[in-house]
């Protein structure tokens, strides 16, 4: 009994944080979301069902972060078994080359690519010399729903590969090779074996990817502007100067957090149940 007490009040620290900068800042943006006119309203909610641009905002919004969600760990997987694989001195330097795209703010990585892959970027320049290409046909993707998805992979990537690494790392490679001296093919050991081992790392590397794009907002915002609409752009737009509106930049801040936890939520559930086990 006292150890349980004891463990509760260390748990205190980590409570209060979370009360003081979670839950406490999403309380006062419920409450504004439903304050309206100095009384209670679901008004702001309402018009968010309403306004086609609303829902074609959170529609693009899941599209984007499933894609992103989905190259990434596609990707982000061979390539941390390509690191985990590599040992000593160079797992240490691919892991820190890894870690580098997530020290920088989304802004950064926006204006990173224009510079890259802009009408007047480096890329693009050595293209036209190369190959002839015409810079701004070439470059015209970059500010479009297509440019988003491979400016968010540079940042989610790494996420994965850190996340998938460790897990290579901890694996009991044991039952693999039980597999194979059973006649079990190389196939059937990555089915049967080496995936249902590493689902859980998977399942929740992919589900913080998805997570990471559906709030992303600085690289959107330095590539597209407000061009593409995705719930983060139309927040901004309700919180800029010209068309202020907080209540309902709040009421979309909340759905987005329900949305992005309620399709996490349901997709671990979908995963981790007992008839897919």
């Amino acid at each position: 009994m006292e150890g349980r007490r004891g463990t509760w009040l260390l748990l205190l620290p980590l409570a209060a944080v979370l009360g003081f900068f979670l839950l406490w800042p999403l309380a006062l943006v419920l409450w504004e979301s439903l304050y309206l006119d100095g009384g209670f309203s679901l008004e702001n909610y309402l018009t968010l069902f309403v306004r086609s641009l609303y829902r074609e905002s959170l529609a693009t919004s899941l599209l984007l972060s499933a894609s992103t969600a989905l190259l990434g760990t596609a990707i982000g997987l061979p390539l941390s078994y390509f690191v985990y694989k590599s040992g000593g001195r160079t797992k240490s330097f691919l892991l820190a080359l890894t870690a580098v795209p997530l020290t920088f703010s989304g802004l950064v990585v926006g204006f990173a690519f224009i510079v890259l892959l802009g009408t007047s970027g480096f890329l693009t320049l050595i293209l036209r010399e190369l190959f002839g290409i015409n810079p701004l046909e070439f470059s015209s993707f970059l500010f479009t729903w297509r440019g988003l998805v491979i400016a968010y992979l540079y940042f989610l990537i790494p996420r994965m590969i850190l996340t998938m690494t460790a897990a290579w790392s901890n694996a009991n490679w044991s039952l693999a090779e039980a597999a194979l001296s059973l006649g079990a093919g190389p196939l059937t050991v990555l089915r049967r074996v080496i995936i249902p081992m590493l689902a859980p790392a998977i399942l929740a590397g992919s589900s913080l990817l998805f997570a990471v794009s559906m709030g992303a907002f600085g690289t959107a915002f330095a590539l597209t502007g407000i061009a593409v609409k995705i719930l983060p752009l139309v927040i901004y737009t309700h919180v800029s100067e010209l068309s202020a509106d907080i209540a309902k930049a709040d009421a979309l801040a909340i759905i987005l957090t329900l949305v992005t936890t309620g399709v996490i939520v349901a997709y671990e559930r979908f995963f981790t149940s007992p008839s897919k086990a």
